[in-house]
């Protein structure tokens, strides 16, 4: 079983459930989440990260799928029905930019949240970059995650009510 930092972190700062397990299979919604908050592709190549991530979004009661580069979440999206993409902008092989031109194509857009960390000029260009493309939103690494779940929970009413008018 392959746990990240931020998983074993988790597991040893509460005590283990069976519906938290990794082997188990997916976390089921905590009673206070509403059943149906929606599904999050999560892409960063840093396995650390996404854990991280994860854990916070599937804590908050969402599905969460996730790819380690753009190629694998454009397969992901071309198999699956998303309600927000969180992606890192620098990756190895497809990056996030190929990732929100490739959702440019996509029917029915979800909303996507771009991430970037390195040096400060890159945070200072890439998170402008992002948004000139398509992003619906940007953060610089480290991120506060309470500002992520606000956003992605933000997009994702928004996206919701306009599917409803």
């Amino acid at each position: 079983m392959e746990m990240t930092l931020y998983e074993l972190r988790a597991r040893t700062a509460s005590p283990p459930s069976p519906a938290a397990d990794p082997v188990a299979g997916p976390v089921a919604a905590p009673a206070s989440a509403p059943a149906s908050a929606g599904c999050i592709l999560l892409v960063d190549d840093d396995p650390d990260f996404r854990g991280m991530v994860r854990i916070a979004f599937q804590r908050a009661g969402y599905d969460v799928r996730e790819a380690e580069n753009g190629h694998a979440a454009l397969t992901i999206l071309a198999d699956h029905r998303v309600d927000l993409v969180v992606t890192d902008i620098i990756m190895p092989e497809a990056d996030g930019y190929e990732v929100i031109l490739g959702l440019k194509e996509h029917p029915s857009r979800p909303p996507l949240i771009a991430v970037t960390g390195g040096s400060l000029r890159l945070r200072m260009e890439l998170p402008g970059m992002a948004r000139l493309l398509g992003a619906d939103a940007a953060f610089e690494k480290p991120l506060d995650l309470k500002e992520l779940m606000a956003e992605a929970g933000r997009l994702i009413a928004a996206r919701r009510a306009d599917a409803a008018t």
